[in-house]
């Protein structure tokens, strides 16, 4: 497994150009030369705080192509099932409508920076603070990436915009 730490890259606040960019981070990999051990692996540490890293793999098992799935180091997204430490987008949904249960007006707060990330924005979550699920610097990255994933996945079709419109249900 090849590590490589992009949290020091800093990203473009256009859509096209983070994806143009998070893909050439891609082309970069070297080739494999079969399946299995034979395939080269890559984790891209995206953001860490506190010992939390939030980090990208690849490949995914799931498409072709340039394809990854989104990881938070030490965190198990399904305590019911086979450990995972990738979230869905039904854990990020739960965790949000938690985190407006647990105290609206911080909620509002996250919503807009949110929003930010959608639009590919700086934001700033160092004020909020909630007392259950993810911290919100983790959540928000979480977020970001996932957001990036759909634009690589779905870019011919609305990418992340499927998943902002899931968040907005809220």
């Amino acid at each position: 497994m090849t590590e490589i730490d992009l949290t020091k890259f800093q990203f473009s606040n256009e859509r096209g150009a983070l994806r143009k960019e998070l893909i050439g981070h891609f082309l970069d990999e070297n080739p494999g030369t079969g399946r299995g051990d034979n395939c080269s692996k890559y984790e891209y540490l995206m953001y860490e705080n506190n010992g939390v890293k939030v980090y990208l793999k690849r490949p995914a098992q799931f498409n072709n192509g340039f394809d990854f799935t989104i990881h938070v180091s030490g965190i198990n997204f399904n305590p019911n099932g086979r450990a995972t430490t990738r979230p869905t987008h039904a854990n990020i949904c739960e965790d949000l409508a938690n985190k407006q249960q647990e105290n609206p007006e911080e909620f509002m707060k996250l919503k807009a920076e949110i929003d930010k990330v959608y639009q590919c924005q700086k934001y700033d979550v160092s004020n909020l603070h909630f007392k259950e699920g993810l911290p919100a610097d983790i959540l928000i990255e979480v977020i970001r990436w996932l957001f990036a994933e759909q634009d690589v996945t779905y870019w011919n079709y609305s990418g992340r915009a499927m998943f902002y419109e899931g968040l907005c249900g809220i």
